[in-house]
């Protein structure tokens, strides 16, 4: 076919096309009836007009759903964002919830070991990164009265000693270190002699050069002997989870598994001033001034 063919076949359709909806659109006018060839018209071409118009009528919502789609984005970011702000509040009214626990707990310990201790709470600002079980940082130095050798506590029990100040901080030895050795004894029967010793696992404490006689049992508690010079008497340590034979079989140790939580220590105790002088404290009253198990925020 020749484009002049082409042509003239084009514009034979289009008239046919023209002529048909001129047609449609008079037939659809003034009467309920359309005349013969123009309802026969509509009819063929009526599945075209409903997918024209389904067309349309979906082009016409493309606008709407993507203002939509935007709208329903926004809520959702939004709502995403409130979550987000509602868990941080939560999780900030917990974290103050504990801490009033805690301070409760300290507040406590201090009122009733007034008559024995001077005692300057102190915040942990620092830990040792490479031995986290080795040291601490808190925020009193000398400054506020605090010199190397002063000993720390808090409510369960013994933490360490000072063993380095400046300023306004103070280095603190815990007593899982293997260099924080501490004399104790065993509450329960009142014996001596023993030293508790950090060990290899730093959750747990050793009772080492205890007479293999010496009536020791797991669950009885170890406290500060007060024989070093160094710690007050009656300061809770830990509680006897096993009891082993040295080699040898003249001596045996003891596992101890501390009573303070060392991982999360937050706030502490620096004994400033022992009241009472320990070889003024007689048995009954080091039982109730030291460690009646209550004293220390009870058994764990």
């Amino acid at each position: 076919m020749t484009r002049k063919q082409k042509f003239m076949v084009s514009l034979v359709l289009i008239a046919v096309l023209f002529f048909t909806f001129k047609l449609m659109f008079f037939t659809g006018m003034g009467g309920t009836t359309a005349l013969p060839l123009g309802g026969a018209v509509r009819e063929i071409l009526a599945p075209l007009q409903k997918g024209i118009t389904l067309i349309t009528t979906a082009l016409k919502n493309v606008p709407v759903y993507f203002k939509d789609n935007r709208f329903l984005q926004q809520q959702n970011k939004e709502m995403a964002e409130k979550i987000v702000r509602l868990e941080e509040e939560v999780y900030a009214l917990k974290e103050q919830e504990l801490e009033n626990q805690r301070l409760l707990l300290l507040l406590q310990y201090k009122e009733e070991k007034s008559g024995n201790y001077d005692l300057a709470m102190a915040r942990v600002i620092g830990r040792n990164h490479a031995n986290w079980y080795e040291t601490l940082l808190v925020d009193q130095g000398s400054k506020q009265g605090i010199w190397p050798g002063m000993v720390v506590v808090n409510h369960d029990g013994l933490i360490g000693r000072v063993i380095a100040v400046t300023k306004n901080t103070a280095e603190v030895l815990l007593i899982l270190d293997r260099e924080g050795a501490v004399g104790a004894r065993i509450f329960e029967n009142r014996h001596t002699p023993g030293v508790v010793v950090g060990t290899s696992n730093s959750q747990y404490l050793q009772m080492i050069h205890l007479p293999h006689d010496l009536p020791i049992e797991p669950n009885q508690t170890v406290v500060t002997s007060g024989l070093s010079g160094v710690y007050p008497p009656g300061i809770r340590i830990g509680k006897v989870i096993e009891v082993l034979p040295e080699p040898g079989g003249l001596m045996k140790r003891a596992t101890l598994k501390p009573f303070v939580d060392f991982f999360r220590l937050e706030e502490v105790f620096i004994i400033k001033q022992v009241k009472i002088p320990e070889e003024q404290v007689a048995p009954q009253e080091e039982v109730r001034a030291e460690d009646t198990l209550a004293g220390f925020g009870g058994e764990k």
